[in-house]
């Protein structure tokens, strides 16, 4: 057998590795949240699916006990993931009723003050996208999470419109096989946005000792 013949079948059995991983992952995930009764399970268990994969990642996906990981952050992170999702929720919600009294504004204050809340409200999803990478990622005080998501999304803003782009061909790759929904989408979104992120995060520790930052 050719060098060129290993090279090919190592190459596929670390993407159909990959495959199994991500979609036992995602089933991890699915039980997790329904475990918790949905509501209070959505968070623990995308904490842990993060955490999960993260591991995989960084330790080039060798040896690593998915369902152990899996279940010990679920436990652990329980009530703080929770907690967590309380804040966001009811940031959303505030945005949105803010969004209801701009409506009711006219003339050029409502102008001023939409724009306001539009630049409120990308800097909103901005934390979304980093918040939960950042919080398994680092070793913060509650409420530095927030902050720090907000600013390491601000200032990569290209690792963002990777993101955005990946979320796209994503969507079009579940609308296009809609059968595989059910067991790649969330940790595929999860694989998604922490390969970005760990990305972002490696440039700023790069750049921790000229600009002390995250710890």
């Amino acid at each position: 057998m050719g060098k060129d013949n290993v090279l090919n079948i190592a190459k596929l059995y670390f993407i159909l590795e990959w495959i199994m991983w991500i979609a036992f992952i995602n089933l991890l995930w699915m039980g997790s949240v329904l475990l918790g009764l949905v509501v209070f399970g959505i968070l623990p268990a995308t904490v842990a699916m993060f955490t999960v994969v993260r591991d995989l990642l960084i330790n080039n996906a060798a040896g690593k006990d998915i369902f152990k990981t899996f279940a010990l952050t679920y436990k652990k992170e329980f009530l703080k993931s929770n907690a967590m999702g309380f804040i966001i929720l009811l940031a959303g919600f505030i945005l949105y009723l803010n969004f209801v009294f701009v409506q009711g504004i006219e003339g050029l204050s409502y102008y001023v003050f939409f724009t306001g809340l539009l630049f409120i409200i990308f800097v909103y999803i901005i934390s979304l996208l980093y918040l939960i990478p950042v919080y398994v990622h680092y070793d913060l005080s509650f409420f530095q999470y927030f902050r720090h998501a907000v600013l390491i999304g601000m200032v990569n803003p290209l690792v963002t419109i990777v993101i955005i782009l990946g979320f796209i061909l994503l969507y079009f790759l579940l609308n296009t096989i809609p059968g595989l929904t059910p067991f790649i989408t969330a940790s595929t979104v999860s694989l998604l946005l922490m390969s970005c992120t760990l990305a972002a995060f490696r440039r700023l520790e790069n750049k921790q000792y000229a600009t002390p930052g995250i710890n």
